[in-house]
C-alpha cells in the first residue's frame, strides 16, 4: 500500500483560480503560502480577491489555510477509495474543480479523483494535512475554487446554527408550559431511578449463527439476578430490551444501560452487528475491507433484532426458566442503531424521497445525508421490516430524514422515545431530529433534548495531535450526566409501555425532565411539538439573521 501512496501522480497545481460574485482572481499558491505564513500580499490578484471579503472573513480565510491535521495515510488512503469517501468527494467536487488544458481548450471537471490524490499525497507530509499542502499536491495544472458557493456553505452553517438555538428554545418553552399543564409531583419523595435498580446483574455472552444470512452475531444478555425472584418466578413474564449501536461502535459501548435495565428486571440483550461495527471499521483501516460500513446493514440491521428474538425464544426454556416474554420487547438505539430501532418499528425505506434528498449538490452541512444516500445502491424493492414483538423504540441522535421521510416515519404506530442531543453536528438538530418527530404520527411520543451534548464526543487535541488506527484514541466516553438521564428516562420509558406499569408515569413528564436537569447539559422533555411550532421557530431563527 505505501507503494502505492508513492505512485500517485506528483504534477502539483501552480494556480488557484477563485470565484466570488461576478469576480474570477487566479492565485499563485506560491503567493498563498507567503500570505498564510507571513500575512505579506505579494500577488495583485490576491490583493484584488481579498478586498472582496470582510475583515473577519480575510482572518479566517488566512487561518484555514494555515490548519493542520495530522492523519495516517493509509487510514486516509483506505476511506477516501472506499464508496462512502466516493460519495463525500463527489459532492466536494462540485466545489472544487480541476481546471485541465485539454488540446488547447481550457475545461473544468469534478475535483473528487484531484482531490483523493491530494488529500493521500499531503497526509503523507510531515506539515500533516493543511490547505497549502493539499494545494501543492493538487494534480492539475489548476484549481477552480467556488469560493462564493463555500462562503454560502458557511452562511448555510450559521443560519442552521442559529436556527438550532431558536427550535431549542422553542423545544424548552413548550416543555416549561407543559410543567405548568401537569399535576405536581415532588421528585425527591421518589426513588432516584438513575440508581440501580433492586436486582443484581449477571452477563452472558451468546454468539448466534444465522446460516441463512451467513452471519454470526455476538450478544451480550444482561439477566436480573437471581432470576426466579423477578416477577415472582412467573412464565413468560420478563420483558426484553434489545439496545443496538451505532456505526464503528459495539455491544460494550452500551453496558451501562444494560446493566441498569436489568436491575430493574429487564433482560437486555446488546447486539453486534458485523459489517457496521468496529471489527469492520479496523478492517478498513488495516486494508481487509473496501468501505466503512456494507450497505446491506441497512438490511442486516433489523433483520438481526428479529433473528435475535427467534433466538432468544428458543432458548427460553432451558436458558431462561421459560421467563422470557418475547412477545413484550422494547428496543433502543443510537445513531444508525436508532436507524434500526425506527426500521423494526415499521419505517420503510423511501427510495423516492432519499433519491430526491441525494441528488442535491452538496448545499447542506447535514453529514448524516451522505450516509443515508449509500442506500440507493440496494435493489429498489419493498423492505418490510416491522417485528410485532417490539411493542415501543427509543431511537437516540437516529439518521433518518432522507431515508424514511415523512411518509415512511408517520406510518410507525408504537410509542416512541426520541432523544437527540443539542450539539449534534452529524444528525443536525433541526432538520434531522426535531423537523422529523415532527411527522410522527402515533399518540404516545416524547422528545427528550439534551443541550450541550454530541453525537459524537471527539478530543479535537488528539485529532490535532495525530490520529492512529485506534478510534478510542479520538472518542470520549459519554458523560456520566449523558448517561443517567438515558438511563432514567429510557427506563421509565419502557417500564411504562413494555412492561405495562404505569407506576412509572410520573418520570415521564417534563418535570421530571427538569427536576434532574443538570450543567452543562440543560435536560428537556416534551410529548409533541407541532410542524407549525418548528417551522414558527425556524422563521424566528431567519428573522434574527
Amino acid at each position: 500500500m505505501i507503494s502505492l501512496l508513492s505512485a500517485l501522480p506528483t504534477q502539483a497545481a501552480e494556480r488557484v483560480y477563485l470565484s466570488f460574485a461576478s469576480a474570477n482572481v487566479s492565485v499563485s499558491v506560491e503567493a498563498l503560502e507567503i500570505y498564510a505564513k507571513e500575512g505579506k500580499i505579494q500577488d495583485s490578484e490576491l490583493q484584488n480577491y481579498l478586498l472582496l471579503l470582510s475583515a473577519d472573513d480575510q482572518e479566517q480565510f488566512r487561518n484555514l489555510l494555515l490548519d493542520s491535521y495530522k492523519f495516517d495515510p493509509l487510514m486516509v488512503s483506505q476511506f477516501l477509495n472506499s464508496p462512502t469517501g466516493q460519495i463525500f468527494l463527489e459532492k466536494l467536487g462540485d466545489l472544487i474543480q480541476a481546471k485541465l488544458n485539454e488540446k488547447g481548450t481550457i475545461t473544468l471537471r469534478n475535483g473528487s479523483d484531484a482531490i483523493r490524490t491530494a488529500l493521500i499525497k499531503a497526509a503523507q507530509d510531515p506539515e500533516g494535512l493543511t490547505p497549502l499542502n493539499i494545494l501543492r499536491y493538487f494534480p492539475s495544472e489548476g484549481i477552480q475554487v467556488n469560493t462564493q458557493l463555500l462562503f454560502e456553505l458557511r452562511d448555510q452553517i450559521t443560519t442552521l446554527s442559529r436556527e438550532t438555538e431558536a427550535v431549542i428554545d422553542k423545544i424548552v418553552k413548550i416543555s416549561n408550559d407543559e410543567i405548568a399543564s401537569e399535576p405536581l409531583a415532588d421528585y425527591t419523595q421518589k426513588p432516584d431511578i438513575r440508581h440501580s435498580g433492586p436486582y443484581s446483574t449477571l452477563k452472558r455472552t451468546i454468539l448466534l449463527n444465522d446460516r441463512q444470512r451467513n452471519r454470526k452475531i455476538l450478544v451480550d444478555v444482561y439477566v436480573p439476578a437471581p432470576l426466579e425472584q423477578v416477577n415472582q418466578g412467573k412464565p413468560n413474564s420478563i420483558p426484553i430490551i434489545v439496545v443496538s449501536h451505532g456505526l464503528a461502535a459495539n455491544r460494550t459501548d452500551y453496558a451501562a444501560f444494560g446493566e441498569h435495565l436489568a436491575s430493574y428486571g429487564f433482560v437486555a440483550a446488546l447486539i453486534q452487528h458485523p459489517g457496521s461495527d468496529t471489527d469492520q471499521i479496523q478492517a478498513l483501516l488495516s486494508g481487509r475491507a473496501t468501505d466503512v460500513f456494507k450497505v446491506s446493514e441497512f438490511v442486516d440491521r433489523p433483520a438481526d433484532i428479529s433473528f435475535l428474538l427467534d433466538s432468544l425464544e428458543r432458548r427460553n426454556q432451558d436458558e431462561f426458566d421459560g421467563q422470557l416474554n418475547v412477545n413484550q420487547v422494547g428496543v433502543a438505539g443510537y445513531s444508525f442503531g436508532a436507524y434500526t430501532a425506527l426500521a423494526i418499528a415499521g419505517a420503510e425505506i423511501d427510495f423516492d424521497n432519499l433519491q430526491a434528498d441525494c441528488s442535491s449538490e452538496f448545499d447542506s452541512p447535514n453529514l448524516a445525508r451522505l450516509f443515508q444516500c449509500r442506500a440507493l445502491e440496494l435493489p429498489r424493492k419493498s423492505y418490510q421490516f416491522r417485528d410485532e414483538r417490539v411493542k415501543a423504540i427509543m431511537p437516540i441522535n437516529p439518521v433518518n430524514s432522507s431515508i424514511f421521510g415523512e411518509q415512511s416515519l408517520s406510518q410507525i404506530s408504537i410509542p416512541i422515545l426520541w432523544k437527540t442531543s443539542g450539539e449534534d453536528k452529524v444528525t443536525p438538530v433541526a432538520w434531522e431530529q426535531v423537523r422529523s418527530f415532527t411527522w410522527l404520527t402515533t399518540p404516545d411520543k416524547y422528545l427528550l433534548l439534551a443541550e450541550g451534548d454530541h453525537h459524537i464526543n471527539l478530543n479535537l487535541s488528539m485529532v490535532n495531535q495525530a490520529v492512529s488506527a485506534s478510534l478510542k484514541e479520538i472518542v470520549d466516553p459519554v458523560p456520566l450526566t449523558i448517561n443517567n438521564y438515558t438511563n432514567a428516562v429510557g427506563l421509565a420509558f419502557f417500564k411504562v409501555y413494555v412492561a405495562n406499569d404505569p407506576s412509572y408515569s410520573p418520570y415521564l413528564q417534563a418535570a421530571y425532565a427538569k427536576a434532574i436537569s443538570e450543567n452543562p447539559y440543560p435536560l428537556s422533555l416534551v410529548r409533541s411539538v407541532t410542524p407549525e411550532q418548528f417551522f414558527q421557530a425556524i422563521r424566528q431563527a431567519k428573522q434574527q439573521g
